[in-house]
């Protein structure tokens, strides 16, 4: 009976483990940038383990999540598991919002909610703002990604998680993209920008009031010649990256890294302070 269900909902973007033995982790047939690619489930809760635990490294604390387009919500069942507070994620596509509820039907009890709507409808939901909130696979999909960015920064108090694909560019650009408004991973207006490099996406997050940010990810992904996927952690204050950059220095800017005193100043300070008493 569960996997006759799980097979019905499909096909699954997200790989969970509802039972021994039993998972989402099929491959179907679907696009969202070109006609008869191959979706391949992913596990939510890797991806998750992994960023969460490098930036708050107790877990979620109780902190509340947003989840935008949260295609099934295995990105919300994941914070939950590490200790988030409320949950809320939303998808255009009632095929996604579908599978969300059959798995909170299965995984044990936790505060997640989730609506069919579109990102220009949270404002009129009377929502409180979230500690943190993900933007994944969403700002390539929308007709005003700067607006559309912004609504979800002016919902969040702490940490945006964007992850979007770019077409790289020596300028930077938000590019035209033309997509189907039918595919189960395409948006649903047609009309779509890709940013040229994570500067463009960093520079509207800083708009929106998240200055300080990290590149975690920037990658080929399958999808058209050319595009590249990044993965981008942004803040409204430094601090909430204390130890994100204890284990990722690599992922530092320049900037950041000069405000912060060198080991070999510290060290010499150190050896120096009981000298100054």
């Amino acid at each position: 009976m569960l996997r006759a269900e799980i097979e019905r909902l499909g096909p699954w973007l997200h790989a969970i483990e509802l039972a021994p033995g039993v998972s989402t982790a099929t491959v179907g047939q679907a696009s969202g940038s070109g006609e008869g690619a191959v979706m391949q489930a992913n596990s939510p809760e890797q991806v998750m383990r992994l960023l969460i635990g490098s930036i708050y490294p107790d877990g979620m604390g109780g902190r509340s999540f947003l989840d935008c387009a949260c295609n099934a919500g295995g990105h919300m069942f994941a914070a939950a598991a590490m200790g988030a507070g409320r949950c809320f994620g939303f998808d255009a596509r009632q095929h996604w919002i579908d599978q969300a509820r059959f798995l909170a039907r299965h995984l044990p009890p936790a505060d997640v909610d989730f609506a069919v709507c579109e990102l220009s409808d949270l404002p009129g939901l009377g929502l409180e703002p979230f500690d943190v909130t993900l933007f994944k696979g969403l700002f390539y999909h929308l007709p005003d990604p700067v607006a559309g960015l912004r609504i979800a920064a002016d919902l969040t108090r702490e940490l945006m998680i964007v992850n979007t694909s770019v077409l790289p560019r020596p300028e930077k650009a938000l590019m035209l993209s033309l997509e189907s408004d039918s595919h189960v991973l395409s948006g649903v207006d047609g009309l779509a920008w890709l940013p040229t490099g994570a500067e463009v996406v960093q520079d509207i997050l800083a708009w929106c009031g998240f200055p300080h940010s990290r590149v975690d990810l920037d990658f080929v992904a399958p999808g058209p010649p050319g595009w590249r996927r990044i993965q981008l952690l942004a803040a409204r204050q430094a601090g909430v990256f204390a130890n994100y950059d204890k284990v990722r220095p690599d992922a530092v800017p320049a900037a950041a890294r000069q405000d912060r005193p060198s080991l070999i100043r510290r060290l010499a300070r150190r050896l120096a302070a009981p000298f100054r008493r």
